[in-house]
């Protein structure tokens, strides 16, 4: 049977690659070495993402006073900021870690872990696949956490993207989120309901862009993977690192949920689960490099006391990232030559680049 396409790049057959497949197999390292990401095609029944697309809907729909009622406190659980609003969980084989934040409605929970037995069937066939490509030892693989991460997000799309989209994309102003690769092995994307995912071709230098699963001939369970840094750095670069970003929508108030999965390392994990109790208070006119938003620039500590937490937040507001996907060890700081940097023995402190 001939390979199919999306936007000139080749779809990998999922049913194939569970099946061990040596051409599809092949066809994906290919797609891996070039990019770091490929498009899969999903063997999903439609009713299935149907359902707990309209649960999500409905639940996001809400007023944002109903919805202050399950916002949590930290990075897991339902949270918004000014463009979008989304809902971010741990899952293991055994289910979705369900502590450190407040539960959402009945229904909400059990979509939630029906995406998780979903994904998790998805996810160990994958990664025994990709991590048989980079030909390392079980020890050399102790990096990765026993965790997964479960990313929803609905972006609110309250303005529509430049005629000419922006060569590169440096804030919120240009895009809904920046260009950048992610700290884990890999991601997963099942569902994106509304234009604006894109993907860098490195061969061509230009934005390829994602499914639209709302289209008819792109609704039958087309998929995205990227990868993350951790495989780029266990294959020595053999394997690139996605890059992606997400744009605004040729319409506007066009709402776009997405959700994806990565498999994450004991770092990201550890990074995201620890309680800083000593917050890094930064000095006026610090900046700040981010090293896994290629092409960005730095971003200047403006007011005076600012710590490296309301930094992060700022990050998601200013530039659409989430601190999940920021690791500390992405962080080059540089402190203005009048200042001394401050003496700190916290968590964040001992991983940062001085």
């Amino acid at each position: 049977m001939a390979s199919k396409f999306l936007n000139d790049h080749i779809i990998i057959d999922f049913a194939k690659l569970s099946t061990g497949d040596r051409d599809e197999i092949n066809g994906m390292q290919k797609e891996f070495e070039t990019h770091g990401w490929c498009f899969i095609q999903l063997p999903m029944e439609n009713d299935s993402l149907s359902a707990v697309q309209e649960t999500l809907s409905t639940f996001f729909s809400r007023s944002r006073q109903e919805k202050l009622l399950y916002k949590s406190s930290n990075a897991f659980g339902y949270t918004c900021v000014d463009h979008k609003e989304g809902i971010k969980l741990l899952t293991d084989q055994y289910g979705i870690k369900a502590d450190r934040r407040p539960l959402l409605t009945d229904d909400v929970e059990q979509s939630l872990q029906h995406l998780s037995t979903l994904f998790n069937d998805w996810m160990n066939i994958l990664t025994f696949i990709i991590l048989k490509m980079t030909e390392k030892t079980n020890e050399e693989l102790t990096v990765l956490s026993s965790f997964n991460m479960l990313d929803i997000v609905n972006y609110f799309n309250e303005r529509t993207g430049s005629l000419e989209q922006p060569a590169v994309g440096l804030n919120t102003n240009e895009v809904n989120c920046v260009p950048h690769y992610d700290p884990g092995l890999f991601s997963l994307s099942i569902l994106s309901t509304c234009d604006g995912l894109q993907l860098q071709d490195r061969n061509d230098n230009k934005w390829i862009d994602g499914p639209n699963n709302s289209q008819l001939d792109q609704c039958n369970n087309i998929g995205v993977i990227w990868l993350g840094e951790a495989i780029s750095a266990l294959t020595e670069d053999r394997f690139k690192t996605g890059i992606h970003r997400v744009v605004y929508p040729k319409k506007r108030n066009q709402a776009r949920l997405t959700i994806w999965q990565e498999v994450c390392t004991n770092a990201q994990v550890d990074s995201i689960l620890e309680n800083d109790d000593t917050p890094l208070v930064l000095p006026e006119n610090t900046q700040i490099q981010i090293a896994n938003q290629p092409n960005s620039e730095p971003l200047v500590i403006s007011a005076r006391n600012e710590t490296l937490n309301t930094v992060m937040k700022r990050v998601e507001n200013e530039r659409g990232l989430s601190m999940s996907k920021v690791a500390v060890e992405h962080l080059t700081i540089r402190y203005p030559m009048t200042k001394k940097k401050p003496s700190s023995n916290s968590f964040f402190s001992k991983l940062f680049k001085w």
